[in-house]
């Protein structure tokens, strides 16, 4: 039985060049998008609202966790039988 990988072939060679990243890419398409002032503000305005729906409920929850329910252990004591 003979078994056989290609992974292996990236360890075998020392002189492997990766190359650098591409900071350079660009996205083309064929059309052009723009907004007007009314929807500019209506964006601006949804994405205010939503920042302020997080914060809210991270503090919600924080407020939740810092505050642990108090449970009441109630031991018997000699004289209450």
């Amino acid at each position: 039985m003979i078994i056989k990988t290609c992974d292996k072939h990236y360890y075998d060679e020392d002189t492997i060049e990766i190359g650098e990243p591409m900071n350079n890419a660009h996205v083309v398409v064929n059309h052009f998008v723009e907004l007007t002032e009314e929807e500019k503000q209506q964006a601006r305005k949804d994405a205010i609202q939503q920042l302020q729906n997080e914060e809210y409920n991270k503090i919600k929850q924080s407020a939740t966790k810092k505050a642990p329910k108090q449970t009441i252990i109630s031991q018997p004591s000699l004289f209450d039988f």
